[in-house]
């Protein structure tokens, strides 16, 4: 996260976001993170994963748009290609920031150095009288739902890791020109594991609300399809031949 400064009509009355700057950003997220609650929505469009935060150890949602790094199969001829666009992309350049007059509460705030906005031209944010723009209104809104939908995540996925309901698997793409691309740290649904789980287990989880989105994190691995098509079907890229889902192993066994 880079350092972010607070957003203020007193300071930054004329600040703007640049023209494209959704755009330019999602054309270099190879996965898109996501809350818990659009996993359902997600799935329909993408192969949608859990993975390991590596700062604090928790449990991260994430859409795959691309098998390679820095790319975005779902942006073309700088648009958004399908219908469902994850809030984390609709919020940028915009965050939410620990308020610096008030360690308890919450601001938006945005990198000062970032090319993503400009004073001259783009989506104002704030009105001639100082006031929010309906665009600044709009992402705050999002911003300020945030908190609870991380909290929501955390415990989503503490509650299938409890459950034995994640298994970690490496995705190997396999390219025509014999290549491989192995992408670990990926974690998906054991489908064995829930078949097994217990009708009073079950319930809960159905009272929680968490059926729907593991079912969802299950169908959208066919989604995996779609991202081998829209991969073959960029001329300048290797075609891509198979690509495969293995359980991984424990580098220790080995």
């Amino acid at each position: 996260m880079p350092k972010l400064t607070e957003l203020t009509s007193k300071k930054h009355k004329d600040l703007k976001i640049a023209p494209q700057a959704h755009i330019k950003h999602a054309a270099k997220q190879h996965v898109v993170q996501l809350s818990a609650a659009e996993i359902a929505n997600a799935a329909t469009c993408f192969p949608v994963f859990v993975t390991r935060n590596n700062v604090n150890g928790g449990w991260v949602v994430s859409a795959m748009t691309s098998f390679e790094l820095d790319q975005n199969l779902y942006v073309n001829d700088d648009s958004w290609s399908v219908a469902f666009n994850p809030a984390s992309l609709r919020t940028y350049p915009l965050y939410l920031m620990q308020s610096p007059d008030n360690e308890k509460s919450f601001t938006v705030g945005f990198n000062e150095e970032s090319d993503a906005f400009s004073t001259t031209d783009g989506i104002d944010l704030f009105q001639a009288d100082g006031s929010a723009t309906e665009h600044l209104t709009d992402v705050t809104r999002m911003l300020e739902t945030e908190l609870t939908n991380v909290k929501q995540t955390f415990e989503f996925g503490n509650v299938l890791d409890k459950l034995g309901l994640l298994k970690e698997i490496d995705l190997k793409v396999q390219y025509q020109d014999g290549t491989t691309n192995v992408i670990k740290g990926l974690h998906t649904i054991n489908e064995d594991t829930l078949q097994t789980i217990d009708a009073e287990k079950l319930a809960q989880l159905n009272k929680i609300g968490y059926l729907t989105p593991i079912h969802a994190l299950l169908i959208s691995i066919f989604q995996l399809n779609v991202l081998v098509n829209k991969h073959n079907a960029n001329d300048g890229k290797m075609k891509v031949k198979a690509v495969k889902m293995e359980v991984s192993k424990d580098p220790t066994l080995n």
